[in-house]
Parts: structure tokens; sequence; C-alpha cells
């Protein structure tokens, strides 16, 4: 007989970097859905995703990547893509811990929303693969101190948060009884699993932040909770 869909799956283990964004926001999510999991370090910087083994379970030669096994099949699981590991993570553990996602509809619209314009705007274009291949295709075109590709990436982070700038603050007037967190919710939503890592990659280049106060203000509200707290690249940084 098939198991119900909260004990089908087992054996969680999250594949990652400690300062990767994406991998940041499935740590927030299992801690959200308070999901045991083992971790294990994927060293980008020294190529480790790059390898043969590590591109047969994902052809991107990215991280995150979620492992489990189906005990209705005892096939093992793999998923990667940050957004696709998240949804999964609600989908299989439906009734475990607190969900990132809003019951209302358009609440739920909005926090994808805010997902998208990190997962889709800003973070991809600040990969180091993406400066990589910049600083390669311009060598000797311009002299440079900062590579041509971490201009790029911090050119776009800073339009991005910009943005999501302007999004948050129309989204919170709209809302009455206003909590702390992006979309003015008394909880954290897959909103502020997007933003805060964003806002991380941010100061890496040395964007301003000061200039986005309600951002700031987001940010701060998060970094006092337990599934952000916990779930810090500074602190999984200590425990590689």
């Amino acid at each position: 007989m098939p198991s119900t869909t909260q004990s089908r799956f087992a054996n969680v283990k999250l594949r990652g970097f400690w300062r990767s964004s994406c991998t940041w926001r499935t740590r927030i999510a299992l801690l959200a859905k308070e999901i045991p999991f083992e971790y294990e370090s994927i060293n980008i910087l020294d190529g480790e995703a790059a390898s043969a083994d590590f591109e047969k379970d994902n052809p991107m030669r990215q991280v995150p990547i979620l492992e489990c096994i189906d005990n209705d099949t005892g096939e093992k699981i793999r998923i990667f893509q940050s957004v696709a590991i998240i949804e999964f993570i609600h989908e299989a553990f439906p009734v475990s811990g607190s969900s990132l996602y809003p019951s209302d509809i358009v609440a739920k619209a909005r926090v994808r929303e805010i997902a998208e314009v990190v997962n889709a705007g800003i973070q991809p274009l600040q990969n180091l693969s993406a400066m990589a291949l910049i600083d390669e295709l311009s060598a000797g075109m311009v002299e440079i101190q900062l590579g041509n590709g971490q201009k790029f990436a911090k050119r776009n982070s800073e339009s991005g948060i910009e943005a999501l700038e302007k999004i948050v603050v129309e989204i919170r007037q709209k809302v009455v009884d206003r909590g702390p967190f992006a979309i003015g919710s008394h909880n954290p939503t897959l909103a502020d699993a997007f933003i805060i890592p964003q806002m991380y990659n941010a100061r890496r280049f040395c964007v301003e932040l000061e200039e986005y106060p309600m951002l700031i203000s987001v940010e701060k509200a998060c970094l006092d909770h337990p599934w952000f707290k916990s779930s810090h690249p500074d602190i999984i940084k200590k425990l590689e």
C-alpha cells in the first residue's frame, strides 16, 4: 500500500555551498518545514561542481541539489534548482512545520513574483560562471581594476535591489495589519527567503544597501528569526 505523502520521503540530503544564495533559500525552506536533513558541502570555488561525477547529478553543474529516498519505490530522488526544491519540500511534507506560501491567492502570487525577480532577474547574472565568461570575452578589451564580470554583477544587483525595494514598498502599503516581513506578513514567506540571501550577495559586490530602508528593515526582522539565523552562511561556513 502506498505511503501517505508525509511519510513517503525519507533520508533528506541537501548538497550545496555555504555562500550560495540558492542553497541558503533551500536551507530556510527545510527549517521552516522542520524537516531533518543531512548537509553535504560542495566547494564550487575549487571546481567540485564542475567534475564529471557532479555533472551526472546536475547537468547544469550548479548547487543546490536535494536528495531523498522514495519509500514507495526505493528510488533515490534527486532534484535541482532551488524553486523546484522548495516546491517539492512543501508538497512532499504538507503538514510539517510552517509554509512559506501564504494561503491567500493574491499574496501567494506576490511572493512568487518577488522570488522570480531574484531567481530569474538578478541572481543568475552574478553567478561565478557568468562573471568568468564575461571576463573571458572582454579580456584585453579595456583596462580594468575590478573584473568586468564583477562590474556587471554589481550593476545588475543594484538595479534588482532597487526594483525589489519599490515592489516591497508598494505591496506593504496595501496591508492593514502590517507585519515586519516583506509582504507585510507576520511570518516569513518565500519572498523573504529569496530577498535576504540576495542582500547578502549584494554586499559582496559592494552595493550600498543603506539606500533601500524598507529592505533593510525586512532584513533585520528576518535575521532575528530562527529560520534565517540557523541557516545563515556565516554559521554554515563554521560547520564545514
